[in-house]
Protein backbone atom coordinates (compact mmCIF):
# COMPACT_ATOMS: atom_id res chain seq x y z
CA UNK A 1 0.00 0.00 0.00
CA UNK A 2 1.41 3.43 -0.74
CA UNK A 3 -0.25 7.00 0.07
CA UNK A 4 0.27 10.10 -0.65
CA UNK A 5 -0.36 13.39 1.82
CA UNK A 6 -0.37 16.32 1.87
CA UNK A 7 -1.28 19.77 0.09
CA UNK A 8 -3.30 19.68 -2.99
CA UNK A 9 -1.25 20.85 -6.25
CA UNK A 10 -2.77 23.80 -8.39
CA UNK A 11 -4.40 22.47 -11.17
CA UNK A 12 -4.72 23.93 -14.95
CA UNK A 13 -7.56 26.35 -15.00
CA UNK A 14 -7.43 25.65 -18.82
CA UNK A 15 -8.77 21.88 -18.16
CA UNK A 16 -11.14 22.46 -15.47
CA UNK A 17 -12.97 25.33 -17.93
CA UNK A 18 -12.64 22.22 -20.92
CA UNK A 19 -14.28 19.32 -18.03
CA UNK A 20 -17.10 22.16 -17.17
CA UNK A 21 -19.49 21.05 -20.00
CA UNK A 22 -19.53 17.57 -19.56
CA UNK A 23 -20.51 17.87 -16.04
CA UNK A 24 -24.09 17.24 -15.14
CA UNK A 25 -25.93 17.04 -11.97
CA UNK A 26 -23.64 18.98 -9.28
CA UNK A 27 -23.17 22.61 -10.95
CA UNK A 28 -26.20 23.99 -10.09
CA UNK A 29 -25.36 23.23 -6.41
CA UNK A 30 -23.54 25.83 -4.23
CA UNK A 31 -23.21 28.63 -7.02
CA UNK A 32 -26.00 30.98 -5.80
CA UNK A 33 -25.74 34.40 -4.75
CA UNK A 34 -25.41 33.58 -0.95
CA UNK A 35 -22.95 30.74 -0.67
CA UNK A 36 -20.24 31.05 1.61
CA UNK A 37 -17.54 31.94 -1.16
CA UNK A 38 -19.62 34.95 -2.46
CA UNK A 39 -19.79 36.13 1.20
CA UNK A 40 -16.35 37.41 2.13
CA UNK A 41 -17.58 39.69 4.60
CA UNK A 42 -19.28 37.14 6.37
CA UNK A 43 -16.64 37.62 9.11
CA UNK A 44 -16.12 34.18 9.37
CA UNK A 45 -12.61 32.27 8.51
CA UNK A 46 -12.60 32.31 4.92
CA UNK A 47 -13.21 28.32 3.50
CA UNK A 48 -14.43 27.49 7.11
CA UNK A 49 -18.43 27.47 8.96
CA UNK A 50 -18.45 28.86 12.00
CA UNK A 51 -20.95 26.64 13.97
CA UNK A 52 -20.32 28.04 17.36
CA UNK A 53 -23.44 29.56 17.23
CA UNK A 54 -26.12 30.68 19.22
CA UNK A 55 -28.07 27.81 17.77
CA UNK A 56 -25.78 25.32 19.60
CA UNK A 57 -27.35 26.37 23.00
CA UNK A 58 -30.81 26.62 22.12
CA UNK A 59 -32.09 23.48 20.19
CA UNK A 60 -29.45 21.34 21.23
CA UNK A 61 -30.23 17.54 21.15
CA UNK A 62 -29.64 15.58 24.39
CA UNK A 63 -29.06 11.60 24.27
CA UNK A 64 -29.69 9.90 27.59
CA UNK A 65 -26.98 7.08 27.86
CA UNK A 66 -28.85 4.16 29.91
CA UNK A 67 -28.34 0.64 31.36
CA UNK A 68 -27.59 -1.58 34.24
CA UNK A 69 -24.19 -1.29 36.44
CA UNK A 70 -20.87 -1.97 34.71
CA UNK A 71 -22.54 -2.01 31.38
CA UNK A 72 -20.06 -0.39 29.75
CA UNK A 73 -21.98 3.35 29.34
CA UNK A 74 -19.32 5.53 30.56
CA UNK A 75 -16.48 3.21 28.01
CA UNK A 76 -18.19 3.61 25.20
CA UNK A 77 -18.21 7.63 25.86
CA UNK A 78 -14.71 7.84 26.93
CA UNK A 79 -13.81 5.93 23.55
CA UNK A 80 -16.13 7.39 20.71
CA UNK A 81 -15.49 11.13 22.25
CA UNK A 82 -12.07 11.49 24.59
CA UNK A 83 -9.89 9.21 22.46
CA UNK A 84 -9.60 6.61 25.29
CA UNK A 85 -7.49 3.23 24.59
CA UNK A 86 -10.35 0.57 24.95
CA UNK A 87 -7.84 -1.19 27.16
CA UNK A 88 -7.92 2.12 29.00
CA UNK A 89 -11.61 1.78 29.78
CA UNK A 90 -10.65 -1.22 32.48
CA UNK A 91 -9.41 1.43 34.60
CA UNK A 92 -12.64 3.64 34.74
CA UNK A 93 -14.56 3.43 38.18
CA UNK A 94 -18.16 2.81 38.25
CA UNK A 95 -20.62 6.11 37.47
CA UNK A 96 -21.78 6.93 40.88
CA UNK A 97 -23.49 10.35 39.65
CA UNK A 98 -25.11 11.60 36.73
CA UNK A 99 -22.40 13.08 34.36
CA UNK A 100 -23.60 15.87 31.76
CA UNK A 101 -21.03 16.66 28.79
CA UNK A 102 -21.57 19.15 26.14
CA UNK A 103 -20.75 17.76 22.43
CA UNK A 104 -20.47 20.66 20.82
CA UNK A 105 -17.07 22.56 20.66
CA UNK A 106 -14.40 20.12 19.31
CA UNK A 107 -16.80 18.67 16.58
CA UNK A 108 -19.59 18.83 14.11
CA UNK A 109 -21.39 16.46 16.09
CA UNK A 110 -23.83 18.64 18.47
CA UNK A 111 -25.55 17.27 21.39
CA UNK A 112 -25.38 16.58 24.98
CA UNK A 113 -24.59 13.27 26.48
CA UNK A 114 -25.68 12.14 29.93
CA UNK A 115 -24.40 9.33 31.65
CA UNK A 116 -27.05 7.65 33.67
CA UNK A 117 -25.37 5.42 37.07
CA UNK A 118 -27.24 1.71 36.39
CA UNK A 119 -27.53 1.81 40.61
CA UNK A 120 -29.78 5.05 40.34
CA UNK A 121 -33.52 4.55 40.06
CA UNK A 122 -34.61 7.75 38.18
CA UNK A 123 -38.11 7.02 38.42
CA UNK A 124 -37.56 7.50 41.96
CA UNK A 125 -40.52 10.35 43.28
CA UNK A 126 -37.17 12.89 43.72
CA UNK A 127 -36.10 12.89 40.36
CA UNK A 128 -37.90 14.85 37.81
CA UNK A 129 -38.14 12.18 34.61
CA UNK A 130 -40.24 14.22 32.96
CA UNK A 131 -37.89 17.15 32.73
CA UNK A 132 -35.33 14.15 31.98
CA UNK A 133 -37.19 13.13 29.03
CA UNK A 134 -38.85 16.27 27.57
CA UNK A 135 -35.75 17.13 25.59
CA UNK A 136 -34.58 14.14 24.91
CA UNK A 137 -33.84 13.43 21.16
CA UNK A 138 -32.03 9.58 21.44
CA UNK A 139 -32.02 6.90 24.40
CA UNK A 140 -29.48 4.81 24.02
CA UNK A 141 -29.88 1.71 26.49
CA UNK A 142 -26.70 -0.65 26.97
CA UNK A 143 -26.96 -3.82 27.61
CA UNK A 144 -24.20 -6.45 28.48
CA UNK A 145 -24.09 -9.52 25.96
CA UNK A 146 -21.93 -11.29 28.30
CA UNK A 147 -24.06 -11.44 31.65
CA UNK A 148 -27.59 -12.23 31.99
CA UNK A 149 -29.80 -9.85 30.35
CA UNK A 150 -33.30 -10.72 31.97
CA UNK A 151 -33.06 -7.48 34.77
CA UNK A 152 -31.80 -5.29 31.42
CA UNK A 153 -34.89 -6.26 29.66
CA UNK A 154 -37.12 -5.23 32.29
CA UNK A 155 -35.18 -2.01 32.99
CA UNK A 156 -35.25 -1.52 29.23
CA UNK A 157 -39.29 -2.10 29.45
CA UNK A 158 -39.73 0.60 31.93
CA UNK A 159 -37.30 2.63 30.98
CA UNK A 160 -39.02 3.22 27.49
CA UNK A 161 -42.76 3.03 28.64
CA UNK A 162 -41.78 5.84 30.89
CA UNK A 163 -39.72 8.10 28.68
CA UNK A 164 -42.82 7.08 25.33
CA UNK A 165 -45.60 8.78 27.73
CA UNK A 166 -43.49 12.07 28.15
CA UNK A 167 -42.22 11.92 25.10
CA UNK A 168 -43.57 10.44 21.63
CA UNK A 169 -40.40 11.28 19.41
CA UNK A 170 -37.89 10.26 21.21
CA UNK A 171 -35.43 7.52 19.44
CA UNK A 172 -35.33 4.47 20.53
CA UNK A 173 -31.77 2.84 20.65
CA UNK A 174 -30.39 -0.58 22.39
CA UNK A 175 -27.10 -1.19 22.23
CA UNK A 176 -26.09 -4.90 22.69
CA UNK A 177 -22.71 -4.25 24.13
CA UNK A 178 -19.13 -6.53 24.84
CA UNK A 179 -20.20 -9.02 21.60
CA UNK A 180 -16.28 -8.96 21.24
CA UNK A 181 -16.48 -12.01 23.27
CA UNK A 182 -18.76 -13.82 22.00
CA UNK A 183 -18.82 -16.39 18.52
CA UNK A 184 -20.77 -14.87 15.61
CA UNK A 185 -23.28 -17.49 15.31
CA UNK A 186 -24.06 -16.29 19.47
CA UNK A 187 -23.78 -13.16 18.61
CA UNK A 188 -26.59 -13.37 15.98
CA UNK A 189 -28.86 -15.28 18.22
CA UNK A 190 -28.20 -13.17 21.55
CA UNK A 191 -29.35 -9.95 19.27
CA UNK A 192 -32.85 -12.05 17.95
CA UNK A 193 -33.16 -13.30 21.69
CA UNK A 194 -33.28 -9.59 22.77
CA UNK A 195 -35.22 -8.43 20.08
CA UNK A 196 -37.90 -10.99 20.33
CA UNK A 197 -38.07 -10.63 23.94
CA UNK A 198 -38.20 -6.62 24.02
CA UNK A 199 -40.28 -6.26 21.38
CA UNK A 200 -42.95 -9.36 23.36
CA UNK A 201 -42.94 -7.46 26.20
CA UNK A 202 -43.97 -3.70 24.52
CA UNK A 203 -46.50 -5.96 22.13
CA UNK A 204 -47.95 -6.97 25.99
CA UNK A 205 -48.37 -3.21 27.09
CA UNK A 206 -50.04 -2.28 24.31
CA UNK A 207 -47.50 -0.30 22.72
CA UNK A 208 -46.52 -2.28 19.26
CA UNK A 209 -45.93 1.64 17.93
CA UNK A 210 -42.79 2.02 19.67
CA UNK A 211 -39.86 1.41 17.36
CA UNK A 212 -36.51 -0.08 18.88
CA UNK A 213 -33.47 -0.17 17.11
CA UNK A 214 -31.09 -3.16 18.30
CA UNK A 215 -27.26 -2.52 17.15
CA UNK A 216 -24.14 -4.90 18.05
CA UNK A 217 -21.44 -3.05 19.67
CA UNK A 218 -18.18 -3.68 21.43
CA UNK A 219 -14.83 -0.49 22.10
CA UNK A 220 -12.36 -3.15 20.72
CA UNK A 221 -13.52 -2.57 17.15
CA UNK A 222 -15.38 -0.14 14.63
CA UNK A 223 -19.08 -1.04 15.65
CA UNK A 224 -19.38 1.46 18.06
CA UNK A 225 -18.81 4.10 16.11
CA UNK A 226 -20.98 2.64 13.68
CA UNK A 227 -23.83 2.70 15.97
CA UNK A 228 -23.33 6.19 17.34
CA UNK A 229 -23.13 7.37 13.53
CA UNK A 230 -26.83 6.16 12.80
CA UNK A 231 -27.77 7.24 16.44
CA UNK A 232 -26.72 10.93 15.37
CA UNK A 233 -28.10 10.64 11.95
CA UNK A 234 -31.49 10.40 13.24
CA UNK A 235 -30.93 13.76 15.11
CA UNK A 236 -29.28 16.02 11.66
CA UNK A 237 -32.47 17.48 10.49
CA UNK A 238 -30.71 18.22 7.23
CA UNK A 239 -29.40 14.20 6.79
CA UNK A 240 -31.96 13.91 3.90
CA UNK A 241 -30.51 16.73 2.16
CA UNK A 242 -26.79 15.58 2.82
CA UNK A 243 -27.56 12.17 1.19
CA UNK A 244 -29.28 13.80 -1.96
CA UNK A 245 -25.82 15.94 -2.59
CA UNK A 246 -23.63 12.79 -2.02
CA UNK A 247 -25.67 10.42 -4.33
CA UNK A 248 -25.81 12.72 -6.77
CA UNK A 249 -22.29 13.60 -6.54
CA UNK A 250 -20.94 9.95 -6.72
CA UNK A 251 -22.91 9.05 -9.50
CA UNK A 252 -21.72 11.93 -11.71
CA UNK A 253 -17.83 11.26 -10.40
CA UNK A 254 -17.89 7.92 -11.03
CA UNK A 255 -17.23 6.83 -7.10
CA UNK A 256 -18.48 3.89 -5.24
CA UNK A 257 -18.69 5.11 -1.91
CA UNK A 258 -18.48 8.34 0.10
CA UNK A 259 -18.86 9.47 3.49
CA UNK A 260 -19.35 12.70 5.25
CA UNK A 261 -17.20 12.23 8.49
CA UNK A 262 -16.98 14.50 11.92
CA UNK A 263 -13.15 13.95 11.85
CA UNK A 264 -12.72 14.74 15.48
CA UNK A 265 -15.14 11.35 16.36
CA UNK A 266 -15.16 9.48 13.33
CA UNK A 267 -18.74 9.61 13.41
CA UNK A 268 -19.47 9.89 9.93
CA UNK A 269 -23.15 12.23 9.47
CA UNK A 270 -23.98 10.88 6.34
CA UNK A 271 -23.51 8.65 3.47
CA UNK A 272 -24.95 7.87 0.01
CA UNK A 273 -27.87 5.35 -0.87
CA UNK A 274 -25.84 2.35 -1.04
CA UNK A 275 -25.13 -0.24 2.04
CA UNK A 276 -22.42 0.35 4.18
CA UNK A 277 -20.09 -1.75 4.51
CA UNK A 278 -18.33 -2.48 8.21
CA UNK A 279 -14.88 -3.21 6.27
CA UNK A 280 -15.28 -0.35 4.53
CA UNK A 281 -16.28 1.61 7.05
CA UNK A 282 -13.39 0.67 9.07
CA UNK A 283 -11.09 1.81 5.95
CA UNK A 284 -12.49 5.26 6.20
CA UNK A 285 -11.69 5.47 10.46
CA UNK A 286 -7.90 4.38 9.83
CA UNK A 287 -7.41 6.53 6.79
CA UNK A 288 -8.91 9.63 9.51
CA UNK A 289 -6.08 8.35 11.79
CA UNK A 290 -3.49 8.63 9.42
CA UNK A 291 -4.13 11.88 7.97
CA UNK A 292 -4.75 13.29 11.00
CA UNK A 293 -1.44 11.39 12.55
CA UNK A 294 1.11 12.54 10.10
CA UNK A 295 -0.77 16.23 9.19
CA UNK A 296 0.66 16.64 13.14
CA UNK A 297 4.25 15.69 12.19
CA UNK A 298 4.46 17.34 8.89
CA UNK A 299 1.57 19.58 8.58
CA UNK A 300 2.26 22.48 11.26
CA UNK A 301 4.60 25.28 10.78
CA UNK A 302 8.28 25.47 11.95
CA UNK A 303 7.02 27.04 15.56
CA UNK A 304 4.17 24.76 15.70
CA UNK A 305 1.43 27.26 14.53
CA UNK A 306 -1.34 26.24 12.87
CA UNK A 307 -3.80 23.04 12.67
CA UNK A 308 -2.83 19.44 11.58
CA UNK A 309 -6.16 19.73 9.13
CA UNK A 310 -7.47 22.58 7.42
CA UNK A 311 -8.98 23.47 4.26
CA UNK A 312 -6.34 22.36 2.21
CA UNK A 313 -5.93 19.17 4.12
CA UNK A 314 -5.98 15.90 1.82
CA UNK A 315 -5.13 12.58 1.04
CA UNK A 316 -4.73 9.72 -1.33
CA UNK A 317 -4.24 6.22 -0.45
CA UNK A 318 -4.18 3.16 -3.32
CA UNK A 319 -4.58 -0.27 -1.96
CA UNK A 320 -3.38 -2.97 -3.27
CA UNK A 321 -6.89 -3.89 -4.57
CA UNK A 322 -7.05 -1.25 -7.53
CA UNK A 323 -9.31 0.77 -5.00
CA UNK A 324 -8.13 4.58 -4.26
CA UNK A 325 -9.16 6.17 -0.98
CA UNK A 326 -9.75 9.88 -1.21
CA UNK A 327 -10.03 12.30 1.54
CA UNK A 328 -10.74 15.78 1.21
CA UNK A 329 -11.31 18.50 3.78
CA UNK A 330 -14.97 19.96 3.42
CA UNK A 331 -15.15 22.34 7.07
CA UNK A 332 -12.78 22.36 9.68
CA UNK A 333 -15.40 19.64 11.01
CA UNK A 334 -15.86 17.47 7.80
CA UNK A 335 -14.15 15.48 5.83
CA UNK A 336 -15.80 13.17 2.83
CA UNK A 337 -13.87 9.96 2.11
CA UNK A 338 -14.54 8.33 -1.50
CA UNK A 339 -13.83 4.97 -2.37
CA UNK A 340 -13.25 5.08 -6.94
CA UNK A 341 -11.75 2.59 -8.59
CA UNK A 342 -8.46 3.29 -10.02
CA UNK A 343 -9.44 3.74 -13.66
CA UNK A 344 -12.34 6.02 -12.49
CA UNK A 345 -9.74 7.81 -10.62
CA UNK A 346 -7.96 8.86 -13.60
CA UNK A 347 -10.56 11.65 -14.00
CA UNK A 348 -9.09 13.34 -10.81
CA UNK A 349 -10.03 16.63 -12.44
CA UNK A 350 -13.76 15.52 -13.07
CA UNK A 351 -13.72 14.24 -9.39
CA UNK A 352 -12.15 17.43 -7.74
CA UNK A 353 -14.53 19.55 -10.24
CA UNK A 354 -17.55 18.15 -8.76
CA UNK A 355 -16.04 18.01 -4.95
CA UNK A 356 -15.83 21.84 -5.72
CA UNK A 357 -19.15 21.73 -6.30
CA UNK A 358 -20.78 19.30 -3.45
CA UNK A 359 -18.04 21.39 -0.69
CA UNK A 360 -19.86 24.79 -1.88
CA UNK A 361 -23.66 22.93 -1.59
CA UNK A 362 -22.75 21.87 2.35
CA UNK A 363 -21.54 25.27 2.95
CA UNK A 364 -25.06 26.76 1.52
CA UNK A 365 -26.68 23.74 3.58
CA UNK A 366 -25.10 25.00 7.05
CA UNK A 367 -25.72 28.95 6.01
CA UNK A 368 -29.62 28.18 5.45
CA UNK A 369 -29.15 27.42 9.72
CA UNK A 370 -27.10 30.18 10.72
CA UNK A 371 -29.17 32.83 8.82
CA UNK A 372 -32.34 31.51 10.28
CA UNK A 373 -30.29 31.70 14.15
CA UNK A 374 -29.35 35.26 13.16
CA UNK A 375 -32.67 36.51 11.90
CA UNK A 376 -34.32 34.80 15.37
CA UNK A 377 -36.92 32.50 13.71
CA UNK A 378 -35.39 29.79 15.61
CA UNK A 379 -36.83 29.86 19.31
CA UNK A 380 -37.66 27.23 22.00
CA UNK A 381 -40.91 26.40 21.74
CA UNK A 382 -41.94 26.92 18.37
CA UNK A 383 -39.26 26.24 16.47
CA UNK A 384 -37.89 23.01 17.94
CA UNK A 385 -39.78 19.21 18.29
CA UNK A 386 -40.07 17.60 21.41
CA UNK A 387 -36.92 15.83 21.17
CA UNK A 388 -34.65 18.80 21.01
CA UNK A 389 -34.64 18.46 17.33
CA UNK A 390 -34.64 21.70 15.59
CA UNK A 391 -37.21 22.31 12.95
CA UNK A 392 -35.41 23.64 9.76
CA UNK A 393 -36.89 23.15 6.17
CA UNK A 394 -34.24 23.53 3.11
Amino acid sequence: MSQVLGKPQPEDEDDDEEEEDELVGLANYGDGPDSSDADPDSGAEEGVLDFSDPFSTEVKPRILLMGLRRSGKSSIQKVVFHKMSPNETLFLESTNKICREDVSNSSFVNFQIWDFPGQIDFFDPTFDYEMIFRGTGALIFVIDSQDDYMEALARLHLTVTRAHKVNTDINFEVFIHKVDGLSDDHKIETQRDIHQRANDDLADAGLEKIHLSFYLTSIYDHSIFEAFSKVVQKLIPQLPTLENLLNIFISNSGIEKAFLFDVVSKIYIATDSTPVDMQTYELCCDMIDVVIDISCIYGLKEDGAGTPYDKESTAIIKLNNTTVLYLKEVTKFLALVCFVREESFERKGLIDYNFHCFRKAIHEVFEVRMKVVKSGKVRKKKGSTPNGTPRVLL
